[in-house]
């Protein structure tokens, strides 16, 4: 998602978050026993508010107490058969689609219902951002219908549940005949178009006048689920997907001299490229230095692609949630590789599209590289799963599953204050980075944006520490993540597993909890269970769950299961909590030649700080604290120093982390005096 938050405080959210609390079942001699979803490791009331939906998913066996998929697991999927022709510089993209939808659930479906997420530019949609009249367009319109030969009217006036088949819904549901039984599959077939809008500040669109990316355009079953049934929630541009696996066969039928990128692999390399481009895209596979495979001029003069006066581009990818392409007769195309798995050897491709006056996206391969290869090997450590990617010029920084549109930053200001291009390939990285989450693990972006963005945004802070140093890094972090910290707004107290969907787009705390807030639950965590444990965790979470669906509970489930530890306090602590993050410093007592630093926690969030010790014979020195002194007693701790030496002044360093207060975050012998 767009790595720039822009925090818009559109006035106070009157809302309260309440969580209730599920009654206990007692056993025969009287003591209260907790559900079966909840785990207590022997504490009492050590589990975690599970909402009544994923209690009942529990319950049947779905999921696992111990973080792993249930013996009764299911999740639904889809094959997509897609070809679109385009003609620019029209906008009109015609589709013609096949989709085989298969039942995995243990109940019969008697309906199914689409996602249309092209009408959110319908001029009737719901939206919870402003847009001008250049976003609107007529949505997308169905011309043919059929579910297993039978065509089917699209716009039946006595479909059951038409009220959601409106104009701009972005639903559309359809009463089946015959229901679909469990490991039954049906096979569709539609007929569509729709008009591409310029892609300013969205996600998809016309870049310029013969460059184009299209995402979330075609129709596509929406989300049913084994803890929510149907996802009857409209898209209103406020929150982004929530979408299932599905394989892809796409054809992309344009004009000669426009390269095509998209999600997956290229199937037919040698129809659409002239030898000479050919033979450097496969030198490319195999090669750590960036090869040109393409510019302006080879575009103009056409050495790019094969002659035919239109060419069809097939690609294929296979358990993705999403699927965009993109294309442009004028590009640069650059492209090396990048080893992701140093055990095997296996290599991914690395590419970038974009017009010669973006100079800044000139190292955009490298950048891509060196992100890859430290999140296959360092964080998250787990080599990336996809074959290729492309970073494609365009304006949204935005990430979709093998691609990425990003803008250029030549002319942005903030971005002349840092190292040159580093603000760029930050945004870049951002985007590359959510290849695992919300991509390879499932996560419900919708709901649970703190599990997409906020694992992202830890990743990205420990990757820029390392390419771009310390002090870029904590002020990239400080200055985009935790900058929301001296909001004195109650919305930003509300608990990171608030419900993403039940809040209002523009408040302030809407970028904060899915981003700069979970982060740093991430990285506090990491502090508190050490750099190994944490890796066994994540990776113990990351190999039961990718692939499939995993909600929160799944994840704080296999934290606490992956045999290092109990984290339940933390989680609710961090997770499921109205606290905020404020320390103070409570004074200093020096009894036996023993100095003791008191800090308070006003605001009751177990973050690490440091200590910034300076004593009377001028040395000074850090004394580092991990969350776990929280643990006990989450109000109050004392830090006991070594004899020997005399106080002059102590100040708290949360780094990072900021501090709701800072005012209070210093003492000094010489104004306050040891006691």
């Amino acid at each position: 998602m767009r790595t720039v938050l822009n925090f818009m405080v559109c006035g106070a959210l009157s809302a309260a978050l309440v969580f209730p609390i599920a009654a206990r079942a007692e056993s025969a001699d009287g003591r209260a026993d907790a559900p079966p979803w909840v785990i207590t490791n022997g504490q009492p009331d050590a589990g975690l508010y599970m909402p009544r939906e994923v209690q009942q998913a529990y319950a049947k066996g779905t999921r696992s107490p111990d973080g792993r998929p249930g013996s009764n697991y299911w999740q639904n999927h889809a094959e997509h058969r897609i070809r679109i022709s385009l003609n620019p510089p029209g906008r009109r993209v015609q589709g013609e689609q096949e989709i085989v939808y298969t039942n995995h659930s243990p109940s019969p479906l008697t309906s199914l219902v689409f996602r249309l997420y092209m009408d959110a530019h319908h001029p009737a949609a719901m939206r919870e951002k402003p847009v001008d009249a250049k976003f609107l367009t007529q949505g997308i319109t169905v011309e043919q219908f059929s579910i297993d030969g039978k065509t089917i009217d699209w716009n039946n006036p006595a479909e059951p549940q038409a009220e959601y088949n409106t104009p701009g819904s972005t639903l559309h549901a359809v009463t089946l005949a015959t229901p679909i039984p469990p490991k039954g599959s049906v096979h569709i077939r539609m007929r569509w178009h729709y008009d591409l809008v310029a892609d300013k500040g969205w996600k998809e669109g016309a870049i310029d006048e013969t460059s184009y990316f299209l995402a979330y355009f075609f129709p596509r079953v929406t989300n049913y689920s084994d803890h929510g049934g149907w996802d009857y929630a409209p898209f209103t541009l406020g929150r982004e997907f929530n979408n299932d696996f599905a394989d892809f066969r796409v054809e992309v039928d344009v004009p000669r001299d426009y390269v095509v990128w998209a999600t997956g692999t290229l199937q037919n390399a040698a129809e659409v490229l002239q030898p000479a481009v050919l033979r450097r895209l496969e030198t490319s596979f195999k090669s750590d230095e960036v090869v040109n495979l393409a510019q302006m001029a080879d575009a103009k003069a056409g050495k790019v692609t094969a002659r035919d006066k239109r060419l069809v581009w097939k690609w294929q990818a296979e358990h993705v949630p999403d699927f965009a392409i993109a294309l442009s007769n004028h590009y640069r195309w650059d492209a090396a590789s990048v080893v992701v798995d140093p055990v095997s050897g296996r290599r991914t491709s690395v590419q970038a599209a974009y017009p010669d006056s973006a100079t800044d996206f000139t190292p955009m391969v490298n950048v891509a590289q060196k992100t890859l290869q430290f999140a296959s090997t360092v964080y998250p450590g787990v080599p990336y799963p996809y074959p290729k990617t492309t970073i494609v010029l365009g304006s949204a920084d935005e990430e979709y599953p093998m691609m990425v549109n990003d803008g250029s930053n030549v002319h942005n200001h903030f971005a002349a204050t840092l190292p040159e291009n580093a603000y760029t390939g930050f945004v870049a990285s951002h985007e590359l980075l959510h290849s695992w989450f919300p991509f390879y693990m499932g996560i419900n972006e919708k709901r649970y944006p703190f599990m997409d963005e906020g694992w992202t945004t830890a990743f990205e802070y420990l990757l820029n520490r390392e390419v771009l140093g310390v002090p870029t890094a904590d002020g990239l972090f400080k200055g985009f993540r935790s900058s929301a910290l001296a909001l004195p707004l109650s919305s930003m107290d509300l608990p990171i597993i608030t419900p993403h969907d039940a809040l209002f787009a523009q408040s302030a705390v809407f970028g904060f909890n899915q981003y700069g807030k979970a982060a740093l639950g991430y990285l506090a965590l990491k502090d508190l269970m050490g750099d190994a444990a944490f890796r066994t965790a994540l990776h113990t979470f990351m190999a039961r769950w990718n692939g499939k669906r995993p909600l929160p509970w799944d994840m704080f489930n296999s934290f606490n299961n992956a045999g290092v530890g109990n984290y339940t306090w933390f989680f609710r602590n961090w997770f499921f909590s109205h606290n905020y993050i404020d320390l103070a410093l409570d004074g200093v007592r020096s009894k036996g030649g023993v100095q003791t630093v008191a800090v308070r926690n006003p605001g009751g969030m177990a973050v690490p700080f440091d200590l910034v010790l300076a004593y009377t014979d001028g040395s000074s020195e850090r004394a580092h604290r991990t969350p776990a002194v929280w643990q006990a007693d989450g109000r109050r701790t004392e830090v006991r120093l070594p004899a020997g030496k005399a106080l002059k002044s102590v100040s708290l360093d949360t780094g990072i982390f900021g501090d709701a207060n800072p005012a209070d975050n210093a003492w000094a012998a010489d104004k306050a005096g040891a006691r």
